[in-house]
């Protein structure tokens, strides 16, 4: 039989996606508000580094902890970017930021650990806990204060089992951001309790309205207490080349190339070359897919709103709107319901709340090019007769 750890549901998103891929490869129109990734293409740039990696052998196993000027260049657009301090030694290639997420749970949790989430979370995060053997610990928090928990809130949801705090800035799914005060308070805290920090900010880059993002890598006097969670998914727009990091202590990093070692091997060699190439042009890259979700949002924003009855607010960051069920003029209540049911009838897809911690509420991506979404929204007007 099946170890009991794995009892455990499937990726929300993930399914929902699966489900409207099959339907469109069955032939159906569909409108995929569900996916997590920007879609644009790889940059020509890219391309051409690996065309060259390819014709010249770079095809072999790569390093178990990611190719050497991967790892540099990833620790120094971090340092360059966010006020960090990190080094080669502090930097591990991951195959997406998400196995960085499995192996840093992998590498803390003892069975009957807890592990202090904010809801509304993303999708993967109890899951992966209970995987573990871990204890997942959920800290509320509510729309009218911007979804943001408190150094107080997460303080109180810490006990004597609490092994790690999982902060997600900025978040998906509510695009929230944490100021640098409120994020020395929460880092205050736990270094006081000598619990770690999993930041994860892979939605660093995709900040708008001229916010400014703050690294928990960037506060020195908790760095023992730190390890930041990135991914080149988001930031350059590379969701299927599976590239991420993992930055923190050096003791760290080395458990966690062990594991890695024991476990995938590492990252495919032709991504972390692609990666090397966004790096050289991250700058570049970023602005580029920045602009091009702010115009995306508001185009979706502005849609919305002029279709639906309620008013929704443009998130500050990610390319996701956390929505109310009363937002759409419907009657249910269920948000499950509520997106199986606009799937399977109206061919739309997104994602219930419940699967973030937070049930009445849905998230649609505006990843989606303009027309698409534009598409969508009237697609699920007409189907919710508004």
């Amino acid at each position: 039989m099946f170890s009991s750890k794995v009892q455990i549901p499937p990726s929300a998103t993930v399914t929902i996606n699966t489900i409207a891929q099959q339907k469109k490869l069955a032939g159906q129109r569909v409108f995929n508000l569900s996916a997590g990734e920007p879609i644009m293409n790889t940059a020509k740039y890219m391309r051409e580094t690996v065309d060259w990696a390819m014709d010249n052998g770079q095809t072999l196993y790569p390093p178990v902890a990611g190719i050497e000027e991967l790892r540099t260049r990833a620790a120094k657009w971090m340092n360059e970017t966010y006020e960090t301090e990190y080094h080669e030694k502090n930097t591990i290639v991951t195959c997406g930021g998400k196995f960085g997420i499995y192996l840093l749970l992998q590498a803390f949790l003892n069975d009957g650990d807890e592990v202090v989430i904010i809801a509304p979370y993303w999708v993967s995060y109890p899951s992966m806990v209970r995987l573990f053997g871990g204890v997942p610990v959920t800290v509320e928090t509510t729309e009218e204060n911007n979804w943001k928990a408190t150094a107080r809130d997460i303080e109180k949801a810490c006990t004597d089992r609490t092994k790690m705090i999982i902060l997600n800035n900025a978040s998906n799914p509510t695009g929230t951001m944490y100021t640098r005060h409120e994020l020395n308070d929460i880092l205050e805290t736990a270094a006081g309790k000598n619990i770690l920090v999993m930041s994860d900010e892979v939605y660093s880059g995709l900040t708008y309205d001229g916010r400014q993002f703050i690294s928990c890598g960037s506060f020195g006097e908790y760095r023992e207490h730190v390890t930041v969670v990135q991914s080149c998914s988001k930031n350059f727009g590379m969701t299927g080349w599976r590239v991420g990091f993992v930055f923190g202590r050096e003791d760290i990093i080395k458990m966690l190339a062990k594991i890695q070692g024991q476990s995938i091997t590492g990252t495919s060699t032709i991504s972390q070359w692609a990666a090397i190439a966004a790096l050289q042009e991250a700058k570049t890259i970023t602005a580029e897919i920045n602009r091009e979700m702010v115009s995306r949002r508001d185009i979706f924003i502005n849609t919305f709103n002029g279709l639906f009855p309620e008013k929704i607010n443009a998130p500050h960051s990610t390319f996701y709107s956390f929505i109310p069920l009363k937002a759409f003029g419907t009657k249910e209540t269920d948000d499950v319901k509520f997106c199986e049911k606009v799937l399977e009838e109206g061919n739309v897809a997104m994602v219930p709340g419940t699967a973030f911690g937070k049930p009445g509420f849905v998230r649609a991506s505006f990843g989606e090019k303009p027309e698409e979404l534009k598409s969508a929204l009237n697609a699920l007007a007409t189907h919710l007769a508004i």
